[in-house]
């Protein structure tokens, strides 16, 4: 093969992988990055758990994430009948101690009640959505979750292979809050392969041209 050959060959190549990498998303599209049940509705719920009575009783459930994640919203069953709810809540993501217990708290945006829409489920159970939450960015791991304000009731639901915690209470293996994080899976940039691939592209040629 002559040198100008390879040159042509190594130009159709990038070419190609050029063609390739534009065709990748570089921006990833929103989706449900994690949800705790296989839907949150039509679930048997078990009891209200108080988030915030006596202002002391933070509710927290573990979630993973299997990539990194830029959050921008969720939704969460809540107790419905006033007044413990209509006042919105915090939202907080901690990471897991090393005793399994919500250790650093990595998180926390206070929402109103203006920044969800509420449906309802009937049977004193309503989903609150919200895609508000600004800056949360997340590796992939393990997580605990919180939803409190000083009023608020999320719904427990067992058999679904959740953490469940309430502030003072035992580790409820087994039991999940309803909810779900909605946001964007971050992916690997596809401007990096390009690089890689193009610089190796040339180095084959200069070695066979110093040949």
């Amino acid at each position: 093969m002559t040198f100008r050959s390879m040159i042509t060959t190594a130009r159709l190549s990038l070419g190609a992988v050029a063609l390739a990498c534009a065709a990748l998303p570089m921006t990833a599209s929103a989706e449900v990055v994690f949800q705790s049940l296989p839907s949150l509705t039509g679930n048997s719920a078990t009891s209200p758990w108080c988030s915030g009575c006596s202002n002391g009783l933070q509710v927290f459930d573990r979630f993973t994430l299997n990539s990194a994640s830029d959050i921008t919203g969720f939704s969460v069953n809540i107790y419905t009948p006033a007044p413990y709810w209509n006042n919105g809540m915090t939202f907080s993501v901690w990471s897991v101690g090393g005793n399994g217990l919500p250790g650093t708290q990595l998180f926390s945006q206070t929402l109103g009640a203006s920044d969800f829409t509420t449906t309802n489920l009937g049977n004193s159970q309503g989903t609150a959505t919200t895609d508000d939450l600004l800056n949360l960015n997340l590796a992939a791991g393990t997580y605990y979750a919180s939803f409190y304000n000083t009023s608020l009731a999320v719904w427990g639901y067992r058999n679904v292979g959740g953490v469940l915690y309430q502030q003072g209470a035992a580790l409820r293996n087994g039991e999940s809050v309803a909810f779900a994080l909605e946001g964007n899976a971050v992916p690997e940039p596809a401007s990096l392969a390009l690089a890689g691939l193009a610089l190796a592209a040339v180095g084959v040629v200069r070695r066979r041209k110093s040949a």
